[in-house]
């Protein structure tokens, strides 16, 4: 076999490795290949998605600059790039700014709906939800069937405040069986927008029913352990908001019950403070602290995640709760 046939070959097995999640085979395929040929377009492609699928953003933002020097009428390091600056680097900008040119040299639909995925998403990041609509809309002659993507669709569309768009692409996601709680929790949020309280409670009430016999999440801790959690965040708040806390328990379940569900809550909260919440000057009174620690699981990847999620939402609901300055927000984090 020919050094192009072993590059060639070992090209397809990477990519075939990291499309069926197999990441050290597809970086052991990616280091033979660089050892034949490190320049080859292929080969920088394959170590560029090696990085990225092993988290390392910078190095796989890296590889993807110096593809588009190489390849400047290939579109799909343009979509990369863009899509680590925009969800690595928190750079919409830097994302619009590498895309404008990808549109310029995409002729395959799949390249096409990547890029104005990441695309419509840096521009609500920046908070242009019209041109976020827009982008969207050049996708309307798609044909949409693959119910992951629709869902993704659905969240973009529902956060560019088009819940008509989000209400169609739920459909589709919704045929997928292991997909049904998610879309149905974008489509409350759907009606949620529409101020349409009672199919809103319907569609959450089938999600709370559905996340029940869901299996347990891969990262779970006890409840003593998520009450130490939130403890110590709540030692990060200023004295005066501290000392009001000093004797409020601490309530944890895995969800938000059927009641609060009947009552509009999100069946997916991961915290709640019970109370009269401070308005107009009036100093707020807190019965208990609620968290929702299957719901907490669910948000984290690991146990440092899940305690970081945990502490972020004791402040945060601490913060909406008291009426907290920009500048509290800001000592706390959460600016």
């Amino acid at each position: 076999m020919s050094r192009q046939d072993r590059l060639s070959a070992d090209l397809e097995r990477g990519f075939t490795a990291l499309e069926e999640g197999r990441i050290d085979d597809a970086v052991t395929a990616s280091e033979r290949v660089q050892r034949i040929d490190r320049k080859h377009p292929g080969v920088m492609a394959l170590a560029a998605a090696c990085a990225d699928a092993q988290g390392d953003a910078e190095a796989a933002l890296k590889v993807y600059r110096e593809l588009i020097e190489t390849t400047p009428d290939d579109p799909m390091p343009r979509i990369c790039a863009a899509r680590i600056e925009l969800r690595d680097e928190g750079n919409p900008e830097a994302a619009l700014d590498t895309l404008e040119k990808a549109f310029d040299f995409i002729d395959e639909e799949r390249d096409l709906v990547e890029a104005i995925l990441v695309r419509t998403e840096a521009l609500i990041a920046i908070d242009e939800l019209a041109d976020a609509r827009e982008s969207l809309s050049e996708l309307a002659s798609s044909v949409i069937d693959d119910p992951v993507l629709a869902l993704d669709l659905a969240e973009l569309s529902l956060a560019a405040e088009d819940p008509s768009s989000a209400a169609r692409y739920i459909e589709i996601a919704k045929a997928d069986p292991e997909l049904a709680a998610d879309a149905l929790h974008v489509l409350g949020r759907v009606h949620e927008m529409r101020d349409e309280r009672a199919p809103m409670i319907a569609a959450w009430k089938q999600v709370r029913t559905l996340d029940a016999a869901a299996p347990a999440p891969p990262v779970s801790i006890s409840d003593d352990e998520v009450e130490r959690i939130a403890i110590a965040a709540l030692e990060l708040l200023p004295p005066e908001v501290r000392a009001k806390l000093a004797n409020v328990p601490i309530l944890i379940d895995d969800v938000p019950s059927e009641g609060l569900v009947e009552d509009g809550t999100d069946p997916r909260l991961l915290g709640l403070f019970s109370g009269a919440p401070m308005t107009d000057g009036i100093a707020p009174v807190v019965t208990n602290i609620h968290l929702f620690k299957r719901n907490l699981e669910r948000a984290a990847h690991d146990l440092d995640e899940l305690a970081a999620e945990i502490t972020i939402t004791v402040l945060h609901e601490t913060a909406h709760y008291f009426g907290l300055e920009e500048d509290d927000l800001e000592a706390l984090g959460l600016d």
